[in-house]
């Protein structure tokens, strides 16, 4: 039985413009764009509209490979977005991982009542280049450093 989710067009040759499933996750891995496994890729390329093809196979026995459209540098850039504001994407979690750890930093190396919340956000938005907020700040700072919050400046 041929699985066929996504009711792909089948086409006898590669066009140019397209990568088979190993060339589309080294073009992904080229530009920033870490995706874990590669029997999800067609899940990946349809929810990113990047295009889609069957190839015919060769022989019997196999399934039929997939073939993808090059996405173009919009594409990318949308896909990389998209992303970063996804905190269940494998980007998402690295930067969650990374906005954890320079919140903790910054809070750290902070003098006595110089810091508020939304402060060390905007900071830590500010050296990574992706969106941070103070509610994000909140929740770091009570479960790591519950004991030292007397530090932040208070906002009356």
């Amino acid at each position: 039985m041929e699985s066929n989710p996504y009711n792909l067009k089948l086409v006898e040759k590669k066009p140019a413009d397209y990568l088979n499933g190993e060339e589309f996750k080294n073009f992904l891995d080229k530009n920033k764009i870490p995706v874990k496994r590669v029997d999800n890729l067609p899940r990946f390329a349809n929810q990113n509209n990047i295009e889609m093809k069957k190839l015919v196979r060769e022989g019997s026995s196999g399934s039929v490979p997939t073939i993808y459209k090059i996405p173009n540098s919009t594409q990318i850039k949308n896909i990389l977005e998209s992303m970063q504001r996804n905190n269940n994407s494998v980007l998402g979690k690295e930067l969650l991982k990374k906005k954890k750890e320079k919140i903790l930093e910054i809070f750290d190396k902070a003098e006595d009542r110089k810091e508020t919340r939304t402060s060390i956000a905007d900071k830590v938005a500010k050296s990574l280049g992706v969106n941070c907020n103070r509610k994000l700040v909140r929740a770091v700072l009570d479960s790591k450093r519950s004991s030292k919050l007397e530090k932040l400046k208070k906002i009356s």
